[in-house]
C-alpha cells in the first residue's frame, strides 16, 4: 500500500512537471513597487507552481500594464486593490489576498495633519503616480494634484518645494528616501489607507483562477507563505 501512494504521488509529481514544462508561462505585467513586486513574484512562482504552471513576471507603466493585461496582451496584472473587474471587464480578481499594504502621505514638514484622511489633502499639493488607482480614486480633493510616472519624481518634487505631500506605500517610500539621502523626509501618520492587494487574469484565465486560490490558501496554512516574506524582509 506505501509503495502505491507512492508511486501514485511521484506519478502525480512527473505529470504536472511535464505539463507544466509543456504549457507556456503565465506571463503577469506590474508596476508595482520594489518590495511589493518581490512579493508578488515570489509568492506567484511557488502558488502557480503547485498549479503546475511556470510564472514570468515582466514591468510596464502603471496605466498601460493594466491596459495590457485588460487587452490579453499578458496574461495578469498585479498587485491591485480589489474590485478592478468594474473599470477593466476583462480582468478576472484571484480572490485569495497577496499583501496588505499602507498607502501614506509623505513629507517634509512633521506638522502637516492628515487624521482625516483623504479630506486632510484638501489644503496641500500632492503628488502621485499615474494609473495608481487609490489614489486617482481619492486623492484628487488636495489643492493641486500633480501625476508622475516614477517614484524618484514625487520624492525629488517633495525635497525641492514643489509639493507639500508625496502620495506612496509605507515600506517602499521609506526605503526610496533613504537610498537617495532625503532625512528630512518622513511618512506622516494615520496611513490614508490600508488596504489588502492581489493578483488579476485575464478571463481566459478565469478557469485557474479558483485553483489558484487554493494553492495560496495552502501556503498559508502550511507556512510557506510565511516563510517566504519573512525571506524578503531579511533580504
Amino acid at each position: 500500500m506505501r509503495f502505491l501512494a507512492f508511486f501514485l504521488a511521484a506519478a502525480l509529481a512527473s505529470f504536472l512537471g511535464a505539463a507544466a514544462a509543456q504549457a507556456p508561462p503565465i506571463t503577469v505585467s506590474t508596476n508595482n513597487t520594489p518590495l511589493d513586486r518581490k512579493a508578488l513574484q515570489e509568492i506567484s512562482v511557488e502558488a502557480f507552481r503547485r498549479v503546475g504552471l511556470e510564472f514570468r513576471l515582466i514591468s510596464l507603466p502603471s496605466e498601460r500594464s493594466l491596459l495590457s493585461a485588460n487587452n490579453g496582451e499578458v496574461d495578469g496584472e498585479g498587485l491591485r486593490v480589489a474590485g478592478l473587474a468594474a473599470q477593466y471587464p476583462n480582468l478576472v480578481q484571484v480572490p485569495e489576498r497577496y499583501i496588505g499594504i499602507s498607502f501614506v502621505a509623505f513629507a517634509r514638514d512633521p506638522s502637516i495633519r492628515v487624521d482625516k484622511g483623504w479630506e486632510s489633502l484638501r489644503s496641500h499639493s500632492v503628488a502621485f503616480i499615474t494609473g495608481w488607482k487609490m489614489f486617482e480614486a481619492n486623492a484628487t480633493v488636495a489643492r493641486v494634484v500633480n501625476r508622475v510616472e516614477k517614484p524618484e519624481q514625487l520624492f525629488r518634487m517633495l525635497e525641492g518645494g514643489r509639493i507639500d505631500l508625496a502620495l506612496y506605500t509605507r515600506a517602499d517610500g521609506v526605503a526610496l528616501a533613504r537610498s537617495l539621502g532625503l532625512a528630512d523626509v518622513h511618512p506622516l501618520a494615520p496611513s490614508l489607507r490600508d488596504v489588502d492587494m492581489y493578483l488579476y487574469l485575464h478571463r481566459r484565465h478565469e478557469a485557474l483562477v479558483p485553483r489558484l486560490a487554493q494553492a495560496l490558501r495552502d501556503m498559508k496554512a502550511d507556512g510557506s507563505y510565511d516563510r517566504i516574506l519573512g525571506s524578503l524582509k531579511a533580504d
